[in-house]
């Protein structure tokens, strides 16, 4: 079974034909956060602003407080039915294991396909939360870093979860591929059926020396049952790189944020700094007020002195008058 022609594009990640993995399926679709046909590793980074159209306005406008909240509540719904998929998933998975009509690994092919595009969905969503938490500068943002914070972590949660099961059924195929290998080589050694499983079987001159040893129609009939086992191994391995790089990518979300908290802590050690100044013009200001009123104590001392050493001086002066005027009058 060959899937070489059918997955030629990636969501996440372009590879080479020869590298079909579960990455793409068709041509790539658009959505309105992102083009999917562009290469993972090239898309545009976290945090970083999204190239501007001609004639569009540069400035992005910040979401209200209850606007970000509905689209938080719009992305959890989208998790929450991307934790559908990946149960159907691992339901599939079983069914393409014990299942030789190909049926079940078209539907897994599809599912797998359209939980990649909604992964990546999801992921652009995020990202555009994030970058609208960093330009908040009211108080909402406490909030709206918050709200981030746990839904990227319930998201890197059900990414950790895809994973998990996608290294389950790889396990599982690799069983698969050694139990079909000894059936055509009864007497392989152990380190022969783990070089068969982790042998290329998409190669035809691996496939051929295998089945020199055993030309029987059964033996055929196996080993092209183990290339095409091989075949959905590889796409499995692709899907597990792809989701790994989401998930570091969903780390950088966190540790970017940091940079929030730093600009936040400097404002605030501005503010602090701010602060202390004025604190310091106050204490000034109430020493020169109390300088104030002590001088203004002291220029009514001395005033009254002043009045006081006046009145003292009429008072003596008119007393010696008076003294002298009875001393000169006739007795």
């Amino acid at each position: 079974m060959s899937y070489n022609n059918q997955y030629q594009s990636n969501p996440y990640q372009q590879a080479p034909q020869s590298e079909a993995g579960y990455g793409g399926y068709g041509q790539p679709e658009q959505h309105e956060l992102q083009s999917y046909g562009q290469p993972y590793d090239q898309q545009q980074p976290y945090g970083a602003p999204a190239p501007q159209q001609a004639g569009v306005q540069s400035a992005t406008p910040v979401l209200s407080q209850q606007d970000f909240l509905q689209r938080v509540s719009a992305i959890r719904n989208e998790i929450q039915s991307l934790t559908n998929s990946v149960h159907s998933i691992a339901q599939l998975h079983q069914r393409a294991l014990t299942s030789s009509d190909g049926a079940a690994q078209k539907q897994l092919e599809a599912l797998t396909a359209q939980t990649q595009l909604q992964n990546t969905s999801i992921r652009d969503q995020i990202r555009q939360l994030k970058g609208d938490t960093e330009r908040t500068t009211d108080g909402s943002f406490g909030l709206k870093k918050r709200q981030f914070e746990s839904l990227n972590k319930d998201y890197k949660s059900e990414i950790q979860k895809f994973l998990q099961e996608e290294q389950t059924y790889k396990e599982r195929y690799r069983e698969q591929i050694a139990r079909q290998f000894r059936i055509v080589n009864p007497e392989a050694s152990e380190e022969e059926v783990r070089e068969a499983a982790d042998a290329d079987w998409g190669n035809e001159g691996i496939f051929q020396t295998a089945l020199r040893s055993n030309r029987s129609g059964q033996a055929s009939a196996v080993l092209g049952n183990v290339r095409a086992r091989h075949n959905e191994l590889q796409k499995i391995e692709q899907s597990i790189i792809e989701l790994a790089g989401l998930f570091q990518d969903l780390d950088a979300l966190i540790i970017q944020q940091g940079a929030v908290i730093e600009r936040a802590e400097e404002q605030t050690e501005q503010t602090n700094v701010n602060l202390d100044k004025g604190n310091e013009q106050v204490s000034k200001g109430i020493e020169s007020a109390r300088r104030r009123r002590k001088l203004k104590w002291w220029c009514a001392l001395v005033v009254f002195l002043i009045v006081l050493a006046i009145a003292l001086g009429v008072g003596i002066s008119i007393g010696v008058k008076k003294a002298a005027d009875s001393n000169t009058s006739p007795k």
